[in-house]
């Protein structure tokens, strides 16, 4: 059984209830661009968590949880997920989620949130994330997924909700609270459950200028789907930076594996084309140098 630091975990759900973020990073299938969610018509995304760093207990706690409770939870948010993996992903859905699948959902690539624990994981975790994503041969993945993305989570606190789940625990944290804040404890463990939820199929998502430049060139690429459209935008962001500011990226169409694995990209000069598309628009040149570059690498894709 997972021992909880009361007085911090009880901070940290409250501020979860309060707006702070439990998960970060590439749109999931619960983010909106403008009003269309990045869903698609395809139906649930796959989830793949990564337990990796974790704790024995702590994930324990989580599949536990998993299996019995947030499975229907994450389905109606759109996520379907397989069994938490560490070494290499697995695509073994837990008994609870096979009795949930589409029909017919197997039988053609489906966009991958991949779920990674943030602090925890290794620095090279995001490159094996990328080889591993090669290596899944099923139909669902057949030929790689047309889509994935990677979201980062806090593993104390998706433990601590997964760890009050359970009734024993959630009993005896209640009594080490102070009495008076017993009854908001019951009001408030129900809401950061799902808001937890929803900030892992990004439901919740920051307003940044990486998100405003890909709801702009949405709205110049309207048939994109709008992960490919963030993983273009994201590649052009990183290409402004310095080379020890570059990150492995969050979200990507499969053809982008290469700079997965931190190979350089060039700089691309703005084309006459895609000036003239957004001149009615009036961006600043640096927002139109990005889009130029990100509409290039979403039409290369």
């Amino acid at each position: 059984m997972i021992s909880l630091d009361v007085a911090r975990t009880w901070t940290r759900l409250l501020a979860i209830a309060a707006g702070a973020p439990a998960a970060t990073g590439a749109p999931g299938p619960g983010t909106l661009f403008g009003k269309e969610p990045v869903l698609g018509k395809s139906g649930p995304w796959l989830g793949l968590l990564d337990v990796q760093g974790l704790r024995r207990e702590e994930q324990h706690a989580i599949e536990a949880w998993l299996a019995n409770r947030a499975v229907n939870l994450l389905l109606v948010r759109h996520l379907l997920v397989a069994r938490p993996f560490d070494e290499e992903p697995s695509l073994e859905l837990l008994p609870a989620a096979r009795a949930l699948v589409p029909a017919g959902w197997q039988k053609s690539p489906q966009p991958i949130l991949l779920l990674s624990p943030a602090g925890r994981a290794r620095p090279q975790r995001k490159r094996e994330y990328v080889d591993a994503l090669l290596k899944l041969r099923v139909p669902l993945t057949s030929a790689g997924s047309d889509l994935w993305a990677i979201r980062e989570y806090d593993p104390a606190l998706l433990a601590a909700v997964a760890a009050l789940c359970e009734p024993t625990a959630r009993l005896a944290f209640r009594n080490e609270l102070d009495p008076s804040q017993r009854r908001l404890f019951d009001n408030q463990l129900p809401l950061a459950e799902a808001l937890t939820l929803d900030d892992l199929v990004g439901a919740r998502d920051e307003e940044s200028a990486l998100r405003l430049d890909a709801a702009n060139l949405r709205s110049l690429k309207p048939a994109a789907h709008p992960l490919a459209v963030f993983a273009a935008v994201e590649r052009a962001h990183n290409r402004d930076r310095a080379p020890a500011e570059q990150s492995f990226y969050s979200g990507r169409t499969i053809e982008a594996r290469s700079t997965g694995r931190g190979h350089p990209e060039p700089r691309r000069p703005l084309s006459s084309g895609f000036a003239t598309l957004a001149e009615p628009l009036a961006y600043l040149p640096d927002e139109l140098q990005r889009l130029s570059e990100a509409a290039d690498l979403l039409d290369r894709a």
